[in-house]
């Protein structure tokens, strides 16, 4: 089984071979992927997410989160989800393409120079990793993200 939290070789890395896929990266493909891995049926996971108020999420809900009919969810289920599938929360967080909410807060007491000095620290970031995948001899998932400046694309 290869590794639920992601990352270098993780299952949300699509190969090479797959490159007319549909997208594994979002949160969508993340639970229902991270799911069918645990052996879990909707029912079975819809019955481990609770609602703000305690109460489970039902199966049809959880049908259309996985079927990217709610691509943001509320911080609190990707919580409940990153809890449920064991999957680490900062890239359920990116998945959603959402910020954690201690991240927003972090950020929110920045300077707008402040703010812009943390986007190109971690724009390098993923350029020194894109870089390192390069040196191993793996392909580049990354087309089109250098140089966007923080624009938007």
């Amino acid at each position: 089984m290869s590794n639920p939290k992601g990352g270098a070789g993780g299952p949300w890395e699509r190969p090479a071979e797959l490159g007319r896929e549909k997208r594994t990266d979002d949160f969508a493909s993340m639970v229902r992927q991270t799911r069918k891995q645990r052996g879990l049926t909707q029912q079975q996971l819809a019955a481990q997410i609770k609602t703000e108020e305690e109460r489970a999420i039902t199966q049809s809900y959880l049908a259309d989160i996985e079927a990217g009919h709610h691509p943001q969810p509320r911080p609190h289920l990707i919580e409940e989800f990153a809890r449920a599938l064991s999957i680490n929360r900062y890239v359920l967080y990116l998945a959603a393409r959402t910020v954690p909410p201690e991240v927003a807060e972090q950020l929110a007491r920045l300077t707008a120079e402040e703010r812009e000095a943390a986007w190109g620290a971690f724009m390098r970031a993923i350029t020194a990793a894109e870089d390192e995948k390069k040196a191993r001899g793996q392909p580049d998932k990354g087309k089109g993200r250098k140089g966007s400046g923080g624009e938007k694309d």
